[in-house]
């Protein structure tokens, strides 16, 4: 399954958003538990400090949502397509795409993806030794 440079390089920033996200959203989250110790007076009926950081990370956390589905979706479709590589680590990568998708994405779209040619370790071996063969001549 051949697929362009720059469709790569969209996938690559989608993976590397999504694999970095949760770091993102727990900073925040901290930010806005330890908002409730500082001594803050409030004026008026405006919503609290703390919620100002929900505010601003809710929509990020909706893209962030539909990216990683968009995703998965992209990974699935390219495990099950895209024949040149071992089925076994096809297989493992893509239950981790769905279950572990944090670790699996990134690292799927590394070996598979990035890479033009695969490691030695990921190839198929039925296939390497069919091309490495010297062709039989029938009689």
């Amino acid at each position: 399954m051949q697929i362009s440079k720059p469709i790569k390089i969209l996938v690559g920033l989608g993976t590397i958003w999504y694999a970095l996200y949760p770091l993102l959203f727990l900073a925040v989250w901290l930010f806005m538990f330890s908002s409730f110790f500082l001594p803050i007076t409030f004026e008026g009926s405006e919503p609290p400090f703390f919620m100002l950081p929900f505010f601003a990370i809710f929509p990020l956390h909706l893209f962030t949502m539909l990216l990683g589905f968009g995703l998965m979706a992209f990974y699935l479709v390219h495990v099950i397509r895209d024949r040149r590589g071992s089925e076994t680590v096809r297989i493992i990568l893509g239950v981790g795409c769905f279950f572990m998708p944090y670790l699996a994405m990134p690292v799927y779209y590394y070996i598979f993806i990035w890479r033009d040619a695969l490691p030695a370790w990921a190839q198929d071996p039925a296939k390497s030794q069919a091309e490495s063969a010297p062709p039989t001549v029938a009689p």
